[in-house]
């Protein structure tokens, strides 16, 4: 849904009221969320996020390191296939950044094959450019995946991309919009991170029940959720959950009883097998908790605004636990991208994936002595 501003004037009202009344309901047109892809064992999805290309930004140096980081996976895994781009694309950014940067891209797509799908992060609300604008821009690039209605869901870039083998769906990937660090709604004091809302939820409910409570599914959004505190305190308090890779900032979440979201708690009852987020550029943490949901940052993507210098002699705790599970043992900066390969797995032969995945994270730093490189399996 296209937000109206929370800097609207009060004589505005009627008018936003008015315009919001004559928009679809989702529920009766789950069918323009999706989009279908070929799926095929080893399916293969590069996240890319936080990348913030903005109006200080060198699209030319930029450019080449986003292309060493593709060029690092397509050699890796041999072939990409999705690339999810989680949010915080831009940052104050003007028109020729955005279309630079979806010129790159399909230039990239064109190259190697794949498609990519683009969600909102708070940061890409702030720029010079009206929202809706940018939102056209990734509507007409060719390999883009990105579907905005004119409804009553909460957010812009909530659509799934089901993953089929002929006729069957074999994975679903939900991609949702976990909104902005205002409020879009009309002048609403508030200034919080955003959450996943109900109605978003029950949305991705309705898509996932379409092609069968069995299909396994991965949601990508960008900004984290209150689980993955609740399993930060689990993990600290001596949790056995699996956790690896570096903690070493807040989540920034919303941290408000008013902006705790259900998604996570109920989609993990109806086959979520993982989310992964961005947003915190200091975290690339994931965790697996009782249930055997996975929930992951990725890995923050090129040297835009802040990102975390690891030190192999540095005394803080959490840059040792995260020297120690991934087992490097030299300086480096935590900037990559992290990828996902889908394993074909249907042990009780009912023609469902059973959802396994691996998940490896990538640093890739530039340097004059020879690119740092470096894969860390979860």
């Amino acid at each position: 849904m296209k937000h109206k501003s929370h800097f609207a004037l009060l004589f505005m009202l009627p008018i936003a009221l008015a315009s919001c009344g004559q928009v679809k309901g989702y529920a009766d047109h789950l069918g323009d969320y999706a989009v279908d892809m070929d799926y095929r064992d080893g399916f293969t999805i590069l996240q890319l996020t936080d990348i913030h290309w903005n109006y200080n930004t060198s699209t030319p140096a930029s450019k080449i390191y986003l292309g060493k980081v593709i060029a690092e996976a397509v050699k890796h895994a041999g072939q990409i296939d999705l690339v999810e781009l989680t949010g915080d694309q831009f940052m104050l950014a003007n028109a020729y950044h955005v279309e630079s940067f979806l010129n790159f891209f399909e230039e990239q797509a064109t190259k190697y094959g794949f498609k990519y799908a683009a969600i909102w992060g708070n940061h890409d609300r702030h720029g010079l450019y009206n929202p809706n604008w940018i939102a056209d821009k990734f509507r007409q690039a060719a390999h883009c995946i990105y579907i905005e209605e004119d409804d009553d869901l909460y957010g812009r870039s909530n659509f799934v991309i089901n993953l089929k083998q002929g006729n069957d769906v074999k994975w679903q990937i939900a991609n949702l919009d976990s909104g902005a660090s205002f409020s879009e709604t009309a002048l609403s004091p508030f200034r919080d991170y955003d959450y996943i809302r109900k109605d978003q939820t029950q949305w991705w409910l309705a898509e996932h029940n379409l092609v069968g409570d069995k299909v396994p599914a991965i949601a990508y959004y960008h900004i984290p959720q209150q689980d993955n505190g609740i399993l930060w305190k689990a993990v600290q308090n001596g949790a056995p959950n699996k956790n690896k890779f570096f903690k070493l900032e807040s989540f920034a979440d919303n941290g408000t009883e008013r902006g705790v979201s259900d998604f996570i708690p109920t989609a993990k009852q109806h086959n979520l097998k993982a989310a992964f987020m961005g947003h915190a550029h200091n975290i690339d943490w994931t965790v697996e908790d009782d249930d055997g949901l996975v929930l992951g940052l990725g890995v923050k993507t090129g040297p835009e605004l802040y990102y975390a210098h690891i030190l192999t002699d540095d005394p803080d705790p959490a840059v040792k636990k995260g020297l120690e599970s991934t087992g490097i043992n030299e300086n480096f900066d935590l900037i990559g991208a992290s990828l996902v390969t889908l394993r074909h797995q249907d042990e009780d032969n009912d023609g469902f994936e059973d959802g396994a995945f691996d998940l490896e994270h990538l640093y890739l730093n530039e340097r004059a002595s020879g690119d740092f490189v470096k894969w860390v399996n979860w």
